[in-house]
């Protein structure tokens, strides 16, 4: 509906309820700001943390977590020790996942959208039934099979799981994008003297990359934020990534709130500012993407 066209009450109804929403979505990310420059003597013990910086707010918990000073406790001391290390493995790990999600997914896409071939159909619902099996389902069987494979505490298991997964998004969402473009534009580029990977490299892509930009960003950020597989298959610094590092401030017996806190914020900044800068391609390539034409 749109606001413009609202008077009276259900206009101030409509802003009232956009600005709640607002509210529920930045009023966390504020807190969490707040918290990561509050000493843990204002935060732990209470059931509310404070919602304002108090008199002695500093960064030090961001200098803590880049090494630029001491950690006091010895829990938060190891996890801040491991978290710069998490960052650069959540980097490798999200960016070969996106990487190779992005080459067998669009493939895929081409070949349900393009090629005839038998078991089409069943390649289809088979890719589509991948997306509705919960991650748990294949931690026991995949842990055996990296185990055997001599691969665990290594990038390796993080990125195949992750491809796996990612790679199911891509060709979905890229096949109906596929579908839209005419195959008279490829059917031309071949009467011209392109061979049909020639017109799937030249024509095809270069039309689809609104909707490649947005799979490959939101590929990303699923790796990016991936826990489950990355505590199971990970034991060192050398491989675990950074939402495994953030949960160890979450101690036993007690809980770094500032450590975490800061970690957070350093660790949902790069996604967002990624989602912020290509927020025109993710809305594009998923409307134009998420509909058959």
């Amino acid at each position: 509906m749109d606001g413009k066209r609202l008077k009276g009450w259900a206009k101030i109804i409509h802003r009232a309820f956009i600005i709640l929403i607002l509210l529920a979505v930045l009023v966390p990310f504020y807190w969490l700001g707040v918290i990561s420059v509050t000493p843990q003597r204002h935060i732990a013990g209470r059931s509310i943390p404070k919602m304002f910086p108090t008199e002695d707010a500093s960064l030090i918990g961001y200098f803590q977590l880049l090494g630029l000073a001491d950690v006091e406790g010895r829990q938060g001391r190891v996890a801040a020790q491991m978290y710069k290390r998490s960052l650069f493995n959540s980097v490798v790990v999200a960016g070969f996942s996106t990487f190779f999600a992005l080459v067998f997914g669009i493939l895929g896409a081409y070949s349900l959208a393009r090629l005839k071939f038998p078991g089409k159909k069943a390649s289809y619902l088979l890719i589509l039934g991948s997306r509705l099996l919960a991650q748990i389902v294949l931690a026991v069987p995949m842990f055996t099979v990296f185990r055997k494979m001599g691969i665990l505490d290594t990038y390796m298991p993080m990125i195949i799981m992750n491809t796996s997964f990612c790679m199911a998004w891509v060709t979905l969402i890229m096949n109906n994008y596929f579908e839209m473009v005419p195959s008279e534009m490829e059917e031309a580029a071949r009467v011209d003297g392109c061979s049909r990977l020639g017109a799937f490299w030249r024509v095809l892509l270069p039309m689809s990359v609104p909707g490649i930009v947005s799979v490959m960003i939101i590929s990303f950020l699923l790796a990016w934020g991936e826990f489950l597989y990355a505590l199971l298959f990970t034991s060192s610094i050398s491989a675990r990534t950074m939402p495994v590092v953030v949960s160890m401030f979450v101690g036993q017996y007690a809980i770094e709130y500032r450590l975490l806190a800061a970690s957070l914020v350093m660790g949902i900044l790069p996604p967002v500012i990624i989602a912020l800068f290509f927020q025109r391609f993710i809305i594009t390539g998923l409307t134009q993407g998420g509909v058959k034409g």
